[in-house]
């Protein structure tokens, strides 16, 4: 008689490898798709739109003012605008009108004869710093008798309100333009180095414990059941640490934020002038966020998720901060570049954080010398991975048709090159979710008489989550450099 026992019955995770096979596919066929799209440029960024002289001109009349229009509103920051002439810095007196798009610096005395260079510091509506420079010479121009040079441009209380003159856009940016970029992601020499690598890793190290702490709740809530539930309190526990290191990656940031505004100098950068010019415009919201997300991720942990919900609400709250932070603030439109940088975030926080918080779980229990049975959490999470990888790559794709004026930027610009480093390293990230969801899971979640922790399927899936953890890092750092940028340079 037939028995019916010894008939091999597919497991679940046998029967889900195809759809999911299929999804990754599909996955990778969009992004290709969308990548190789150029998008143009169809969203604002706030940048230098043109100037009066423009850039690399030359006037035959003096110069009464210099007017700086630029793409969206900004905040002045620091001197705002500074001239320099043959004979050194030019005091100017500093207004702005139409609503904040318009800058201008009109001299003591009309610029006569001679080379100018104007450098301008400003703050985007997303926090961000921007700077840059340009030039133009006046020719032709009697000087005037009673013109001088000072020691310093401060505005003048008594000016008069200046009117903006006629400004003609550049037809070609000399070589000398600089483009506006955020301190924390720009180029320079290497008196600031020091203060762009404590900017960058203070901004990583804030995005990580973000993306660690929400991935790892997010983890103990839909993939630890059953026996797997043991486990919790002390994988949550964790959460404490990464609100704590999030406060520490801000400290850093800030430092280093406000040292590159002081042109590199720590000790500048202490100062109370340099620390309130780094948290000028959004960006205050951005770190008051996420240090309130911070101490609650710190304070708010419990033995169960559903008892730590003021670790859930630190966790949102912070994540609100760094999305406040992000392009979205300034792109357009707004609610599509708000939603791609939400689900962005969140998709990244369960895939990252997952990936950390099922290694975490893994390591405890081989030191502990328990059988990992990690089959069906390992399962449970790479359907989740699966449909986080999707809208990652989705999000991100809608984020950088925002970012890129040109397909070419992807291999000619730094921003395009650290974005091509990220999706590299995504990608290998992948392929070992791939390899460990369809070949060591199917393994693991089969039958199997005396399981340990020294089994081979076990110990593959141990060092393939280790790696994932690792590659990660580097995601995230090139993460943070990117956001770190209000426009790619």
């Amino acid at each position: 008689m037939f028995d019916r026992r010894r008939v091999p019955v597919p497991s679940r995770s046998s029967a889900m490898a195809p759809a999911l096979a299929v999804r990754w596919a599909l996955a990778i066929v969009l992004a290709l798709a969308f990548a190789l799209v150029d998008g143009g440029s169809a969203w604002a960024h706030t940048d230098l739109d043109h100037s009066d002289p423009a850039d690399g001109t030359t006037v035959e009349q003096a110069v009464a003012e210099v007017v700086l229009t630029f793409t969206l509103p900004v905040t002045p920051l620091g001197e705002a605008v500074e001239i320099t002439g043959p004979d050194g810095p030019i005091e100017a007196a500093i207004e702005q009108t139409d609503d904040g798009i318009v800058i201008v610096a009109t001299p003591a005395q009309p610029l006569t004869d001679g080379g100018y260079t104007v450098a301008w510091t400003v703050t985007a509506e997303d926090g961000h710093p921007l700077d840059g420079e340009f030039g133009f010479d006046v020719e032709g121009a009697a000087p005037e008798p009673t013109a001088t040079a000072t020691a310093s441009a401060t505005p003048s209380p008594s000016a008069s309100e200046a009117t903006p003159t006629a400004a003609q856009p550049s037809p070609s940016p000399s070589p000398s333009a600089t483009m506006a970029m955020d301190p924390e992601a720009a180029g320079g020499d290497g008196n600031d180095l020091a203060a762009r690598i404590v900017a960058r890793g203070g901004a990583a190290i804030a995005l990580w414990s973000l993306l660690v702490a929400g991935g790892a709740l997010a983890f103990a809530g839909f993939a630890m059941r059953g026996r797997d539930a043991d486990d919790v309190p002390r994988l949550i526990a964790g959460v404490r640490w990464c609100g704590a290191l999030l406060l520490g990656g801000l400290a850093l940031r800030l430092v280093g934020r406000s040292a590159l505004i002081a042109g590199g100098s720590f000790a500048d950068g202490l100062q109370a002038d340099a620390l309130q010019d780094a948290v000028a415009g959004t960006f205050a919201w951005v770190l008051g966020l996420q240090a309130a997300g911070g101490l609650l991720m710190l304070l708010g942990v419990r033995r169960t998720v559903a008892g730590s919900w003021l670790a859930v609400a630190g966790v949102l709250i912070a994540g609100a901060g760094h999305v406040l932070g992000g392009h979205s603030n300034t792109a357009e439109p707004r609610w599509l570049v708000l939603t791609a940088d939400i689900a962005h975030l969140v998709a990244a926080a369960v895939w990252v954080g997952g990936v950390v918080a099922l290694a975490a779980v893994l390591r405890r229990r081989a030191r502990e010398d328990r059988a990992l049975d990690a089959g069906a959490m390992a399962s449970r999470f790479g359907v989740v991975a699966a449909a986080s990888f999707v809208v990652v790559g989705i999000a991100g794709v809608v984020l950088a048709w925002e970012i890129l004026e040109e397909l070419s930027d992807l291999w000619t610009s730094t921003w395009g090159i650290v974005l091509l480093i990220k999706v590299g390293l995504v990608a290998v990230v992948a392929a070992f979710g791939a390899y460990t969801h369809f070949r060591i899971v199917p393994r693991l979640a089969a039958p199997a008489e005396t399981p340990h922790a020294d089994a081979p399927d076990e110990h593959h899936l141990r060092s393939a989550v280790r790696w994932e953890s690792a590659l990660f890092v580097g995601v995230v750092v090139a993460t943070a450099v990117l956001v770190a940028s209000s426009v790619h340079p």
